[in-house]
């Protein structure tokens, strides 16, 4: 088994772990808090998400974007430190400033110490994102496993006992969430090994420059994924939000495989030649497509008899709304690493305008859908809206390319590679 194969099979189980253990958690959680929980913890953590990719100003992208020209890791490493701390901690205390000056009317939090609680979780995200990022420009995705790993397995250990002992509150369940973005810097801080001399306020004025030029695309991006629950939250019940989050929930997880495989291609997208990184794009979406393919489509099948034997009937809800999240989703997915070849065009402006232009339309929808169908009609609104802005992204890259929608379906040959690599997968944990 070649390098390459050997490093897919290994990350393929470790996100396979951390599926198991992400369905165990979601499970205790939703059992032990309800509808009404579930959905003022899905509140909390979309003000936390929605300020860190707000606040973030893309430094993530803008490091991948800087990549291939600049290979001086160790400025990089200091910087992605500073940058999580610095950036992290402003984008806090500003969130904690807007939730606490609009009031519980129009962002439904009512206890202050929790929503600190849960604000703590953003500089501890923001700088684990930028090192695990930088571990994928480092061909280092085992790093990102162990930690991943470690985090997942902790949070779940955490509440699998405080469901043992009957303790598991909505307190508990958002401190656990915040550590869980901590943990993970105990494994990349000393894999990355930052060394503080090494920051460099000049790179970082160049790296704050070029991400602001990506921002407001990449802004949109996420609110694409998040407004949803936002506007569901504002114009319908805690519960009714609470059901829609598990429905998100259950279809990010069959995100998870694609995601693999987009990181796995990244190193090779960005520092190859154009033609080489065509070539791998190219090969990269037809196999993300297929486990989008297996991993939602799998989803689907056994969630209208899962997710109540598992939930509990209050949850039976979910179902609907996950059902049409899924060609959404898949799109997604599937076109995850055409995003990244994307990214070494450098044209922001044109990233930006796709971005708009599918949020555009998935607020448009929800505002439209929600007052009569609820979670549905957020769920159908958000599906097309995934699916507007994959195919802008794919049109985009077969125009600059000059390749056919049918060089992007999946052929033999990739089935056969993807056969090849699963059963090696329980190989990972040997190396």
């Amino acid at each position: 088994m070649n390098a390459a194969a050997g490093q897919a099979a290994r990350t393929l189980g470790a996100y396979a772990a951390r599926f198991v253990l992400g369905a165990l958690m979601s499970v205790v959680v939703n059992r032990s808090l309800g509808p009404e929980g579930r959905g003022a913890y899905a509140v909390l953590i979309a003000v936390g998400t929605v300020a860190l990719h707000l606040g973030h100003l893309s430094v993530e992208e803008s490091h991948v974007a800087l990549w291939s020209r600049l290979r001086d890791t160790a400025v990089v490493t200091a910087n992605s430190v500073l940058f999580g701390a610095a950036l992290g901690g402003v984008c806090a205390i500003a969130a904690a400033v807007v939730v606490v000056g609009l009031g519980p009317g129009v962002v439904p939090v009512t206890d202050p110490g929790l929503l600190a609680v849960a604000l703590v979780w953003i500089p501890c995200a923001m700088t684990e994102k930028l090192l695990a990022r930088l571990m994928v420009l480092r061909a280092r995705i085992d790093v990102n496993n162990r930690s991943g790993l470690l985090s997942v397995g902790v949070h779940c250990a955490s509440l699998v006992l405080l469901a043992a002992l009957g303790k598991v509150t909505l307190w508990w369940v958002v401190a656990l969430w915040t550590m869980s973005a901590a943990l993970p810097l105990v494994v990349l801080l000393p894999a990355a090994r930052p060394r503080l001399r090494h920051c460099d306020l000049g790179m970082a004025r160049r790296t704050l420059r070029l991400g602001l030029r990506y921002h407001t695309g990449l802004v949109s991006m996420f609110l694409l994924l998040r407004v949803d629950v936002l506007i569901l939250g504002a114009m319908t019940t805690t519960a009714e939000v609470g059901l829609y989050a598990v429905a998100v929930t259950l279809m990010e997880l069959g995100r998870v495989p694609s995601d693999v495989v987009a990181n796995l291609a990244m190193p090779r997208q960005l520092e190859d030649d154009e033609r080489a990184a065509t070539v791998c794009t190219v090969r990269s979406t037809r196999i993300a497509a297929l486990v989008a393919a297996g991993s939602v489509g799998f989803l689907c099948a056994t969630a209208p008899f899962v997710v109540p034997a598992v939930y509990g009937p209050a949850f039976t809800g979910a179902v609907g709304p996950l059902l049409a999240l899924a060609p959404g989703l898949w799109a997604i997915g599937a076109s995850r690493p055409v995003g990244a070849f994307l990214l070494r065009l450098d044209r922001p402006l044109r990233n930006s305008v796709t971005a708009v232009a599918a949020l555009t339309a998935n607020v448009a929808l929800n505002l439209a859908l929600i007052p009569s169908y609820g979670a549905g009609g957020a769920a159908f609104a958000s599906s097309v809206g995934y699916s507007v802005f994959a195919a802008l992204q794919v049109q985009w890259f077969l125009r600059v390319t000059r390749h056919s929608w049918s060089d992007l379906l999946p052929r033999g040959s990739d089935l056969r590679y993807l056969w090849g690599t699963v059963r090696r997968t329980p190989s990972w944990s040997a190396d």
